[in-house]
């Protein structure tokens, strides 16, 4: 199914669509089991437990009363953290409270954290690959503030696909570019759009196959459909983490997304992929 057939209405289109948002706002396959500390409460999926995940919040937090290990901060809100004795590091995400729609959203059970659970929880299903959720949590702040946490796996090993660009060789380029276009085309298919979807892609390599990971889940809203502006705005974010492709880059890019370079359609995304300036989105 080419991206020009999925943006349309059609039995395909609201079918894939039910499948991903029937269950995602129904929060199932998502389950979790709940346990209270003195400073708020934490959440884990199966195989983990709360006191892993306050743990885990509490390092990231800079608390080492709680437990012990090892932090590095990716930015002022992720950290890869490793607790004493463990054999795995994990990805904490700090959700702050920024305004009053926040604290409605997480009684109605929708919070950024909510969203981000239920989609790492469904998108493996659907054969979408994220990192496993290891578990969520609700802590105050010394404001009084309720502060949302999301500690999900860390992918050993994996890269920015924009890093991952960067760091190569023109011709090794292109067929990264060529298998991320294929991977968009599923996600599409499958109804999956994060808006800053680019720069939320993991890539991580062994010696005969690449695996793109979907991260930063918070984003996804499932009635919004990729259709043909929101594929446009893609492939910008494709042009402003790479810069102007070749026509041959962009051919490649454009056939293994579309299936096709010569539609009305196919050149606006080749026209996206080699111009000077951004295209519109």
């Amino acid at each position: 199914m080419s991206a020009s057939q999925v943006s349309r209405e059609s039995p395909g289109r609201i079918a894939a669509q039910l499948r991903l948002a029937v269950p995602f706002y129904l929060g199932l396959h998502a389950p979790r089991v709940w346990q209270r500390f003195p400073e708020g409460q934490a959440y884990a999926a199966r195989g983990s437990s709360p006191e892993l995940v306050r743990a885990l919040v509490a390092l990231h937090r800079g608390d080492r009363r709680v437990a012990g290990g090892a932090v590095e901060v990716i930015n002022f809100r992720c950290t890869r953290v490793t607790p004493a004795g463990s054999q795995g590091s994990f990805f904490v995400k700090e959700f702050p409270r920024l305004h009053w729609a926040h604290d409605l959203e997480r009684r109605l059970g929708c919070s950024r954290v909510d969203r981000a659970w239920r989609a790492g929880h469904l998108l493996p299903r659907l054969g979408a690959l994220t990192p496993r959720p290891v578990g969520g949590a609700q802590f105050r702040a010394g404001d009084g503030a309720v502060i949302e946490y999301l500690a999900t796996e860390w992918i050993e090993g994996a890269s920015a696909f924009p890093q991952l660009l960067n760091g190569l060789e023109r011709q090794a380029r292109a067929g990264a570019l060529r298998q991320f276009a294929r991977h968009l085309r599923r996600w599409h298919a499958l109804g999956i759009y994060l808006r800053d979807l680019v720069k939320n892609v993991l890539v991580s390599q062994t010696e005969t196959a690449s695996r793109y990971w979907l991260t930063d889940l918070d984003g996804l809203h499932p009635i919004r459909w990729p259709d043909r502006r929101r594929v446009l705005h893609h492939m910008s974010q494709v042009h402003h983490w790479v810069g102007p492709l070749e026509s041959a880059e962009a051919e490649l890019v454009c056939a293994a997304y579309l299936g096709e370079t010569h539609s009305p359609f196919a050149q606006r995304l080749l026209a996206a992929l080699t111009s000077a300036s951004t295209a519109p989105a």
